[in-house]
């Protein structure tokens, strides 16, 4: 063989040495691509990401979230559906939810007089009151009526003590405290002595006993928390419409120190409400978003 020829042949050799790796390239490329297409899950895409996890991972989290807020609308009880009627056939629904206090004064104008009525002799226990007639709201008094009532029935000695207040007689009652507490602590001046009067008796013109929809019973004294009377009244008197309007932890809303003995009429319905949520009358207004 010549070397010409010799050249010719190792040329060849050589092309055929490239076309076969080529082949083997080729046919290795169209089996990983089958391998591939048999073995990799339908949802994935072509840059790997599994399309199909991705979906359920959002479906999941989708689930998450409703049952997030399922339990979010969970975690507060709905509020409960109260009874149009009352015990003896009354209103569950009527209410008075008139907001009396140190920084909601009654307006100058404010007719004391105007819905009062006089409560029989046999429900008070005040002979004060008894002599000059105790008066209530009159639209109020058969619920109170029936509180009453309902209490005798029970074997308990439930009466009002003190109910409507003139601003005359508040006057009296709260000038009297000012000047008990300036003679228990003579370094207190006039103002001082007047705002700690004011945590134990309203001043004229912002106390609820100004308009009939409030009253003491049995007597205006912490010994009143140890009787029977205010043992049934925190179990029942909110089925008469009635809350006790001041308690010890609310003193800093109210500004009135706790009195067990005063109880304020705001309708059944609200006054079971109030009790469920723990308020008193002003957090009460502000939940209800009414502008007193």
């Amino acid at each position: 063989m010549t070397r010409e020829e010799r050249h010719k042949a190792i040329v060849r050799r050589r092309v055929f040495v490239s076309f076969c790796v080529i082949v083997l390239a080729a046919v290795a490329a169209l089996i990983i691509y089958a391998a591939r297409a048999v073995f990799t899950p339908d949802g994935e895409d072509k840059n790997g990401s599994d399309s199909g996890i991705s979906s359920m991972s959002s479906q999941s989290s989708d689930d998450q979230q409703d049952s997030s807020a399922d339990n979010s609308s969970g975690s507060e009880p709905d509020t409960p559906s109260y009874p149009d009627e009352g015990p003896n056939g009354l209103d569950a629904n009527y209410s008075k939810l008139l907001l009396v206090n140190g920084e909601h004064p009654l307006a100058e104008d404010y007719d004391y007089q105007a819905n009062l009525m006089t409560i029989p002799n046999e429900y008070l226990n005040n002979s004060w009151f008894k002599q000059i007639g105790g008066q209530i709201d009159k639209d109020v008094w058969p619920y109170m009526k029936a509180m009453i009532d309902a209490a005798w029935e029970d074997g308990v000695d439930l009466y009002v003590w003190s109910p409507y207040r003139s601003y005359d007689m508040q006057k009296t009652l709260f000038d009297n405290q000012v000047s008990s507490c300036k003679a228990n602590d003579p370094s207190l001046t006039q103002a001082e002595a007047e705002a700690k009067a004011a945590t134990v008796v309203a001043r004229p013109g912002t106390s609820e006993h100004h308009t009939g929809l409030a009253a003491d019973f049995n007597m205006a004294s912490d010994s009143f928390e140890n009787t029977e009377m205010y043992k049934w009244m925190q179990e029942n008197a909110e089925d008469y419409g009635f809350v006790m309007r001041y308690s010890a932890e609310k003193q800093p809303i109210t500004g009135v120190i706790h009195e067990s003995w005063h109880y304020r009429f705001v309708g059944i319905n609200n006054a079971k409400e109030m009790n469920r949520l723990g308020m008193c009358l002003e957090e009460y207004l502000e939940y209800l978003g009414e502008n007193s």
